[in-house]
């Protein structure tokens, strides 16, 4: 379920951005001026795109790495640092959450607005833990599932 909404997401952010983006090209060259809104929500789009794609290669273990150790280890000490990277990963995103919230609410106590279109910046600040929680729950998941595949001797 989760899947699918970091999926739709994802999609919808890029839609978003390439019809921003393209209206920005056309506004400047047709009519000599910049849609100054078109950078600013692109850039949020991104943000918020950014944590999609991290939950969704964390979903499908295809985050790139650097594989000289595991590739020279035993298939249990490869599972056991997949399963410690993806820890670290979690945690990581886990405080990524805890400090995007207090972003967010420093944002509304002090209600800062977005610099072209005026609107409360927490809206868009609060893309950052949403995001980082989603990507989370993804490497927790992962996590898990690593762990539930560790190898026996009597397997290999």
């Amino acid at each position: 379920m989760l899947e699918k909404i970091e999926k739709f997401v994802s999609c919808i952010c890029v839609s978003v951005m390439a019809v921003l983006v393209f209206a920005n090209v056309i506004a400047r060259y047709v009519f000599n001026h910049s849609l100054a809104f078109s950078d600013e929500m692109s850039t949020y789009l991104f943000v918020l795109m950014s944590f999609m794609g991290t939950a969704i290669a964390a979903r499908r273990n295809a985050h790139l790495g650097l594989s000289i150790l595991t590739d020279r280890v035993s298939p249990q000490a490869r599972t056991i640092l997949n399963v410690i990277t993806y820890g670290i990963a979690a945690i990581f995103c886990l405080l990524v959450v805890i400090f995007g919230i207090q972003m967010v609410i420093s944002q509304y106590r002090l209600g800062q607005e977005t610099a072209a279109m005026q609107w409360p910046e927490w809206i868009y600040g609060s893309f950052v833990p949403v995001g980082a929680a989603f990507s989370m729950v993804a490497f927790i998941e992962g996590m898990i599932d690593m762990a539930k595949e560790y190898p026996r001797k009597e397997d290999l």
